[in-house]
């Protein structure tokens, strides 16, 4: 099953390089500023822990690859969500500024999956060598 670990890095590499091209095109005027802020960059966060993630679980047994695959099925679905519903823009009123735009809910988002993820693989990695020890 090392094919999937290694399809997990290829699309943190394919979401890195989309989200670039987009980079491109915002900067040509092409796309607009909504489609770069709120396409480009929350991808560009999430394909750099992806990448991250993928390097360590090229390492780890496949029980803890499933474990793993399990809470990403759950957890990317959800931080989508909650990007998408997060403010558009810095804007705020009265002049109190808005800190929670899609690309700070992005960047805390991706910032947990990586976090969670991590502490996720090393103490399934220590369950299931304890388990197979005995």
């Amino acid at each position: 099953m090392k094919i999937t670990k290694v399809i997990i890095f290829l699309v943190g590499i394919i979401g890195t390089g989309f989200a670039f091209l987009i980079d491109v095109l915002y900067r040509q005027s092409l796309l607009s500023r909504g489609v770069y802020k709120t396409i480009a960059e929350p991808l560009f966060d999430f394909s750099v822990a992806i990448i991250i993630i993928s390097i360590f679980l090229i390492f780890v047994r496949q029980e803890v690859f499933r474990a793993w695959l399990r809470f990403a099925y759950v957890w990317m679905p959800l931080s989508l969500v909650v990007i998408y519903l997060s403010a558009g823009w810095t804007g705020g009123g009265f002049g109190i500024p808005n800190v929670l735009d899609q690309e700070t809910v992005a960047i805390i988002f991706s910032g947990l999956f990586v976090i969670i993820s991590l502490l996720l693989v090393i103490w399934k990695h220590f369950t299931f060598r304890r388990s197979s020890q005995v």
